[in-house]
């Protein structure tokens, strides 16, 4: 009687632990959620003036990217951000100040992870045009029975002319 009551108890100790272990591993699971990783991309496009050159500064609530100078068009910078996948409510905010010969530009940002599966690998960008900000890159065509991406290219947002100094 006694060598069964040692099994029995080995046997419950047993089934706990492995009831333990996988409680456990279950909410580690659900308290990491999934990321996805997204670049912006801001890039030069002021072809047709003097001085071609853009300076812009983007900065989020947390993270400030610094001052960054492209000389010549084509000359780009991209920084990485990391999205919670879920989260299509709650986006992330950045604001880029972008300054040129023409003028000012501040221009806000905001991404969720829907946007990171639209533009992979930096295939979206936000293009200094001698009009002001251009957005190229992907969007959902919601005409069709079927959505599906198009690429799409529109003016963000125009240049804020200097003021007139006397």
């Amino acid at each position: 009687m006694d060598v069964k009551n040692n099994i029995f108890k080995a046997l419950a100790r047993w089934c706990l632990l492995v009831q333990a272990i996988m409680v456990s591993s279950n909410t580690v699971a659900l308290k990491e959620p999934d990321y996805v990783n997204m670049n912006i991309t801001i890039r030069n496009a002021m072809t047709g003036l003097i001085r071609p050159e853009i300076v812009y500064r983007c900065q989020s609530k947390r993270k400030d990217y610094g001052w960054h100078r492209s000389k010549k068009p084509g000359m780009q910078f991209t920084f990485p951000i990391i999205l919670i996948k879920g989260e299509s409510k709650i986006p992330a905010i950045h604001i880029c100040n972008v300054r040129s010969v023409l003028g000012t530009a501040t221009l806000v940002i905001e991404n969720t992870y829907l946007d990171a599966e639209m533009c992979p690998k930096s295939s979206c960008a936000h293009v200094a045009t001698p009009k002001g900000i251009v957005f190229r890159g992907l969007e959902w065509d919601f005409k069709t029975v079927f959505p599906k991406l198009k690429p799409v290219e529109y003016l963000e947002l125009p240049w804020t002319p200097w003021p007139n100094r006397t």
